[in-house]
């Protein structure tokens, strides 16, 4: 049923084959279109790798959303890392190998390597320092390692130019790690970035 307000030229709801709506805070008229069906083998496949995605990224979204230089425009850390995926969602499938997690024109460090230690009580982490003239003193690298299967998640960072960092955590036996990490540096209150890079420790 629609609903005609005459004093703002406007209606909302459907009145015939019209559909009057709010769009950017605009009055708007339509044609009405019959809604396609929602249950379609390729929504399904849509939807599946939208929850795959999303879920292995909600493990660490939040811990990195003041170490990305993503252009989040309203939108959450987590949800831009998924947009930046899309193709990846459309397929249905979590590929953790093929996950981008950061974005940029910075290079990023060379010859990481990552380890659990003896007792499984940290990740120790050294790589070669980023450098350039696009890299400053405050560039950081930051390190990601989860574990959807096991709800594990670590994370930290470290001036790009000590190539070490630690992170304290206590790694279930049976981890299989899926390891992200990239550079972020800053121009002002502005962030940079480089693409994240992807590693196994199991």
């Amino acid at each position: 049923m629609g609903i005609l307000n005459i004093l703002k030229a406007s209606w909302t709801g459907k009145v015939g084959q019209t559909v009057g709506a709010k769009w950017k805070n605009k009055s708007t008229i339509r044609t009405y279109t019959k809604p396609s069906d929602p249950n379609t083998p390729a929504q399904q496949t849509v939807r599946n790798g939208f929850g795959e995605v999303s879920s292995f990224v909600a493990l660490f979204a939040d811990q990195i959303k003041t170490l990305s230089a993503l252009n989040t425009k309203g939108m959450s850390v987590r949800n831009s890392i998924i947009k930046l995926n899309k193709e990846m969602v459309a397929t249905g499938t979590l590929n953790e190998s093929a996950l981008l997690i950061s974005r940029g024109g910075l290079p990023n460090a060379a010859g990481l390597t990552a380890n659990i230690a003896s007792g499984r009580t940290s990740i120790n982490i050294t790589w070669t320092p980023a450098t350039g003239a696009t890299i400053s003193d405050k560039a950081r690298l930051v390190f990601v390692a989860a574990d959807n299967d096991l709800n594990f998640v670590a994370t930290g960072s470290a001036l790009n130019s000590t190539g070490t960092l630690t992170l304290a955590t206590t790694v279930p036996n049976g981890a299989n790690l899926h390891c992200y990490f990239y550079i972020i540096d800053y121009r002002g209150s502005s962030k940079v970035a480089s693409p994240s890079n992807y590693k196994n420790l199991a």
